[in-house]
């Protein structure tokens, strides 16, 4: 598969990327028609992963357990993909299903394992069958698997046979469109003339409705599939309806600001959106999000706090999806994928593959910050320029790191060259206050200085040889790079940036721990800030946040000091060797040597 005018060959004959698409899509962008066309190549990646699963199943003897034959399911998919495409279509384009087809064929690879024999995970295979047959209109009768004494119909809702043995089997009936699960004993199913509503032993699936770019977007709120998780199975949670009349008002204002802000991506998202689920927030009030390859059109979330950030999380995870849907036709990297590269946002170092995620999904948050920036408010402008320079900032020292990785392909290399021409468009921009504008592009150090504090060590040996060298009066000598030593453990607290977004914030939360002496000197350019850290190390010499401190206050104070900005853990590894010496006498004894290979 290949871009129009592409210089790779391509994978199969029957989808190429246009040209356009490409372009807008390395762009950060890509309308409803690059989204309709993503959707349909996802279509055709989940008809061969269906045909392998139904292989791999009839290779593999008691696979299916109790169940009908492969054959059988063929039979019945078929049927209804001929009777009703479209119906067809959108069915397995539902993002649980793609969930649930990679993680049946991870357990028949063995790259998988589940907490059930295995014919009950392949066993949905006839779930989907059910669920097929009522759209289309066709009868079916057929056996499905029990878990826990509950089987979810995919778009449809969930059958409840309580009293059941954990792993066991029911049998479904599909007659003029109405499904039932055990007939001749309980009939448990949708209410007839409400296919959409409860009734005893079946939940449906509830769906989220607003109205963007000029047609109806229509989302379901998955609380009860089982694969919807996108990495293992989860037992139904069904959300209070309070909690779901919050999740439908929230998604509605969030669809209304972005709208507002970029009808294009709004409609981009109406058209390929397909499900929400809620996952627990982190501490804190962050928002949490994930989406999958594997579940194009599905995304994962806490609830945010207000429409804003629930349009930044739409947005953050729909870029993810389409990247992950042109990866799925295009390589656009070969790397080894050893995670070994700083990721502004992230914590942990990551591969390139990741890389190239993350830098795609903040392209996208930028394109949004910069487009909301004008519609602030006064009393919210200042934290909306900081958050819009913070990101472009970030984004753009991400896209420069993955443009010098060789291990790019030639569509790599193109498509980071459209992130990098997007991002051009922001140099400069004269909306962001000098004083905001320091603010970001000091938390952008923090995080990186942080990083390397945490995840690189220098040579023992070399650092030894400084410490020498010091102790015997002489300047220091050149020293190899540091090497990736990931520490994964320690926690975060992004002190300062955490303390910017609380001086920056209209109404900052009361209640609120005092700030760190330490850093308000930093923020303000005060010198007293050096001394302040110093006796945070003095009482913790191994703490990150305060080296991370240390360092930024005397580039800032210091402009001879700089140069720590490129190797803090150098300083840090030094101090361990001359606990004695106090830190900034360290600092200014590093940076007074000669010009050393970073």
């Amino acid at each position: 598969m290949q871009y129009a005018g592409g210089q790779e060959p391509a994978r199969a004959a029957h989808h190429l990327v246009p040209t356009e698409h490409f372009d807008a899509l390395a762009a950060g962008r890509g309308d409803a028609g690059a989204v309709r066309f993503l959707s349909t190549t996802e279509y055709s990646r989940r008809l061969l992963l269906l045909r392998a699963l139904l292989d791999g199943a009839a290779r593999t003897p008691g696979s299916l357990g109790p169940l009908p034959s492969p054959d059988s399911a063929w039979d019945a998919l078929a049927a209804a993909q001929e009777r009703a495409p479209e119906e067809f279509r959108e069915l397995l384009l539902q993002p649980q299903v793609g969930a649930w087809l990679a993680y049946g064929l991870r357990r028949l690879h063995h790259t998988a394992w589940g907490d059930g024999p295995l014919w009950t995970d392949l066993g949905q295979l006839f779930a989907l069958c059910a669920a097929a047959s009522v759209r289309a209109g066709l009868p079916l009768r057929t056996t499905v698997p029990l878990r826990d004494g509950a089987v979810m119909f995919p778009a449809l809702g969930l059958a409840r046979l309580p009293g059941r043995p954990r792993w066991a089997t029911a049998e479904v009936a599909v007659e003029a469109g109405r499904l039932t699960v055990e007939p001749h004993r309980e009939a448990v199913g949708p209410p007839r003339g409400r296919p959409g509503g409860d009734a005893p032993g079946w939940l449906a699936l509830r769906r989220l409705r607003a109205a963007v770019a000029g047609r109806a977007a229509r989302v379901w709120l998955d609380d009860l599939a089982p694969y919807r998780d996108l990495s293992r199975t989860l037992p139904p949670e069904r959300l209070a309806p309070e909690r779901a009349a919050r999740w439908e008002e929230g998604f509605g204002q969030a669809l209304e600001v972005l709208e507002e802000c970029d009808p294009e991506a709004a409609g981009a998202l109406a058209e390929g959106l397909r499900s929400l689920t809620e996952v627990p927030g982190p501490p804190g009030g962050a928002v949490r999000s994930v989406s999958s390859d594997d579940a194009f059109g599905g995304l994962l979330l806490s609830l945010p706090p207000d429409p804003v950030a629930f349009a930044v999380a739409l947005v953050h995870e729909f870029q993810h999806n389409k990247l992950g849907a042109l990866i799925h036709l295009l390589t656009l990297e070969r790397d080894d994928g050893r995670a070994r590269h700083h990721a502004p946002w992230r914590n942990d170092p990551r591969p390139l593959s990741g890389l190239l995620q993350g830098a795609y999904a903040f392209l996208g948050i930028t394109e949004f910050r910069s487009r909301h920036l004008d519609r602030v408010e006064r009393a919210g402008r200042a934290a909306a320029e900081f958050e819009f320079a913070l990101s472009r900032r970030q984004t753009r020292e991400a896209v420069r790191t993955l443009a010098a990785d060789p291990a790019l392909t030639a569509h790599g290399r193109r498509f980071v060259a459209g992130m990098a021409a997007r991002l051009d468009r922001w140099e400069g921009d004269v909306r962001v206050r000098p004083g905001v504008e320091a603010w970001a592009a000091l938390a952008a150090t923090d995080h990186r200085t942080e990083w390397r504090l945490r995840h690189l060590a220098p040579s023992p040996a070399d650092v030894r040889a400084l410490a020498r060298s010091h102790l015997a009066g002489l300047a220091p000598h050149e020293v190899a790079a540091a090497s990736l030593a990931p520490d994964p453990d320690t926690p975060w607290s992004h002190p300062r940036t955490r303390l910017i977004r609380r001086l920056l914030a209209p109404d900052p939360s009361p209640g609120a721990e005092p700030p760190c002496p330490a850093d308000l000197a930093l923020l303000s350019g005060d010198p007293s800030a050096v001394p302040a850290y110093t006796r945070l190390l003095a009482e913790d010499p191994e703490s990150p946040e305060a080296w991370t401190g240390l360092v930024l206050a005397l580039a800032t104070t210091a402009p001879a000091t700089r140069p720590l900005l490129h190797r803090p853990e150098l300083l840090r590894a030094l101090h361990r060797e001359l606990r004695a010496t106090p830190p900034d006498r360290l600092a200014r004894w590093l940076t007074g040597a000669a010009r050393r290979r970073r």
